[in-house]
């Protein structure tokens, strides 16, 4: 599912015209009217400006939009970020972008519609300790993701610039306790979690991270 899209970086350019007026003589007088009659062409319509994608595709309502470069592992964090939040002993392991499994049906019903996703695994080396830092374009707005979310007792619901931002601690699955957090921006979702490395606050500092990161794509 590592399917990528280019951004395209450009400038929106606009020209103005500034109109002088002076003094002037009197027009001539017109001619007497003949027994014909002579049609005005209309002026022709102005030209519109042209609006061309910023670098990060976005819309007013919806935030980022889809075609977005998902970006690859060593390009979606700061190492100093995920240490910060998780331990100075914590480095990148490996993409397990074809592997990666997020938290909950809901979440594993909602990647499996995405267009393109990354998914990185960090961690303490040989401890079997490990944090999992994915970004995804979803190609629609996640509704029925967010509306499990805010079904959940578990996830706390809170604004991320624009964005919507879910945290939660201990959410199990099977036999695997997880703390994460999500953060929905348009069609883009970024996803932390983890199991023993971290707990709803670290996770929410890393995944804001992330989102910083994309935006400033």
């Amino acid at each position: 599912m590592r399917r990528q899209a280019t951004l395209r970086s450009s400038v929106i350019a606009a020209a103005g015209m500034l109109v002088l007026a002076g003094c002037a003589p009197p027009a001539a007088e017109a001619p007497a009217a003949s027994g014909s009659s002579t049609a005005i062409a209309p002026a022709p319509d102005a030209t519109p400006d042209v609006t061309t994608p910023s670098s990060t595709p976005t819309s007013a309502s919806n935030g980022i939009a889809t075609g977005f470069a998902v970006p690859a592992c060593e390009q979606q964090v700061d190492e100093a970020a995920v240490q910060s939040a998780f331990g100075s002993d914590v480095s990148f392991i490996a993409d397990v972008t074809e592997t990666w499994e997020p938290v909950g049906p809901a979440a594993q019903e909602a990647l499996a519609g995405a267009t393109a996703a990354v998914a990185c695994l960090w961690g303490v080396p040989n401890s079997g300790r490990g944090v999992s830092i994915a970004v995804a374009d979803l190609g629609d707005p996640a509704a029925d993701l967010i509306a499990a979310l805010r079904d959940s007792d578990a996830y706390v619901e809170s604004d991320a610039e624009g964005a919507l931002l879910f945290a939660a601690d201990a959410i199990e699955t099977g036999d695997v306790t997880s703390s994460v957090a999500y953060v929905f921006d348009g069609v883009a979702w970024v996803s932390v979690s983890g199991g023993e490395l971290a707990d709803a606050t670290s996770a929410r500092e890393v995944a804001l991270a992330v989102h910083a990161a994309l935006r400033a794509g």
